[in-house]
């Protein structure tokens, strides 16, 4: 028998489980703390949306005048398309459902050049 196996593989390969057989127990167990640790940080990156959404609220609205210039800025990204603009800052309201126009229309530009490099 193998003398460098951790302590879970021999004592499973001592009550006659094959060496297959443990692989995919240790896989299994593997994929499991991979999830968890995956769901942790998806809750944290939520919550940090929720927290920067309800910051943005309390925040005055914004002025016509930089919104028009958010709104120009976007313009020139897609081409005048206004209804990619709009999609644009709906798909930012999806994911910041409480943001003042102003912080959607920023996302939305944020999310452009991301997209777009």
């Amino acid at each position: 028998m193998v003398t460098h196996l951790p302590v879970q593989c021999t004592i499973l390969l001592k009550e006659g489980v094959s060496m297959g057989a443990a692989l995919v127990v240790g896989c299994v167990g593997l994929v499991l703390v991979i999830a968890v640790i995956a769901l942790f940080k998806r809750e944290k990156r939520v919550a940090l949306h929720r927290r920067e959404g309800a910051q943005t609220n309390r925040k005055q609205e914004g002025n016509p005048s930089a919104l028009a210039a958010l709104r120009q800025n976007l313009r020139l990204k897609v081409g005048w398309d206004e209804s990619k603009i709009d999609r644009l800052i709906q798909l930012e309201r999806e994911r910041l459902p409480k943001a003042s126009l102003q912080t959607l229309m920023e996302a939305a530009i944020e999310r452009w050049e991301r997209d777009n490099r």
